[in-house]
């Protein structure tokens, strides 16, 4: 609530406001265990986060705001 409140704050002035949130990344020292709890099965790697966050960053975006975006395989969404 605390990104779409303030992006509706600030939507008349141009400016827009979303969030990423990542989980289960492959990140050194993850188990291989950890991979059974996503629904994908798979850790996701940071440059997938990456690409997914340069359609937000790149300029051309500037309708999509207030967002919460979930990268976590499936896992709790």
């Amino acid at each position: 609530m605390l990104i779409k409140a303030t992006a509706l704050s600030i939507a008349d002035s141009g400016v827009t406001l979303n969030a990423i949130a990542t989980n289960y990344l492959n990140y050194p020292n993850f188990r291989a265990a950890i991979e059974s709890q996503v629904p994908m099965g798979r850790l996701g790697d940071p440059s997938e986060v990456a690409h997914f966050a340069v359609g937000l960053l790149d300029g051309e975006s500037r309708f999509q705001t207030g967002q919460f975006f979930s990268l976590s395989g499936g896992w709790g969404d």
